[in-house]
């Protein structure tokens, strides 16, 4: 049994999935925050956020999102999700979340088409952050992309 656990139902529906965030923090006083969905929608959302004391008293995102495409019979399918002004939403990855699971260290399952892979997010002690992708089916020939921001 999982500690928290969503389905496709919720994660592709925006109103509720982005009102679900998670955080994360390390002995180093870093964290990791963010929607469920991966859509950063405040200023303090970001993959790693630190503290810089040589600089002054406030976090800094140094890594603010990380997004996955996958490329199969030559279309490109981008599994991020980015909110911008208007309240415009790009490039839709979450219809592609099959379930968001937190029992240990958050993990999203995706799939497009024959591809199903998951994402996991680990924080540990020190400043940094693991993202770890596993190809968990296929069927068909794939190729991935990873986009920093």
């Amino acid at each position: 049994m999982s500690y928290l656990k969503f389905d496709k139902s919720l994660m592709i529906n925006l109103e509720q999935s982005l009102m679900k965030e998670m955080l994360r923090t390390n002995q180093s006083g870093a964290y990791h925050c963010t929607s469920v969905v991966d859509c950063n929608t405040r200023k303090q959302h970001g993959l790693l956020v630190v503290p810089i004391p040589e600089m002054d008293n406030s976090w800094h995102v140094l890594l603010s999102s990380m997004d996955v495409s996958v490329i199969q019979h030559g279309a490109q399918f981008n599994l991020g999700l980015h909110r911008y002004q208007g309240g415009v939403y790009s490039p839709n990855g979450h219809k592609y979340i099959r379930e968001f699971d937190c029992e240990s260290v958050p993990r999203t399952t995706y799939r497009v088409g024959g591809v199903i892979l998951t994402k996991e997010k680990i924080f540990p002690h020190s400043t940094c952050l693991l993202m770890q992708i596993q190809l968990q089916h296929n069927i068909v020939l794939f190729y991935p992309q990873i986009h920093i921001y």
